[in-house]
């Protein structure tokens, strides 16, 4: 198995639902990773299951916040609803994460940039009736 580790500002808000008859949680969250080569971002999402996915949901809280992320990718393979036809994904499963503070004197020298929804790409879509959700 590989494990992957990544190192981001989280994007948006944490995205947290209960699905299925055995009452799975999860959150969905994006992370901003620095494309050192030309200074630009890369927007990665992430899901997280279970307790990990409400451990994500309570100290996942602040846009900007720095987040390191273990995670593994899996195969997420679903029929879609509306189409009726089979999606094949690839997820990157959280399975350990990490946060960090920022220092006051750190917070100081940070610039500030006004980012809204509108500049950032869409979350996949989560609606619960858009797909079959089988965890595995």
């Amino acid at each position: 198995m590989q494990i992957n580790h990544h190192v981001g500002r989280l994007v948006r808000d944490v995205n947290f639902t209960v699905r299925g008859e055995n009452k799975t949680k999860i959150a969905y969250f994006k992370l901003a990773i620095n494309d050192l080569k030309d200074g630009k971002a890369t927007y990665i999402d992430y899901v997280t299951f279970n307790k990990t996915a409400e451990l994500i949901r309570d100290y996942v809280t602040d846009v900007g916040q720095v987040v390191e992320v273990e995670f593994v990718m899996r195969n997420h393979n679903y029929t879609d609803k509306h189409t009726g036809q089979k999606v094949y994904a690839m997820q990157n499963q959280v399975t350990q994460f990490r946060i960090y503070k920022s220092s006051s004197s750190s917070k100081n020298q940070v610039e500030k940039q006004d980012v809204t929804d509108k500049d950032l790409p869409p979350y996949p879509d989560f609606n619960s009736n858009a797909f079959e959700y089988v965890e595995g």
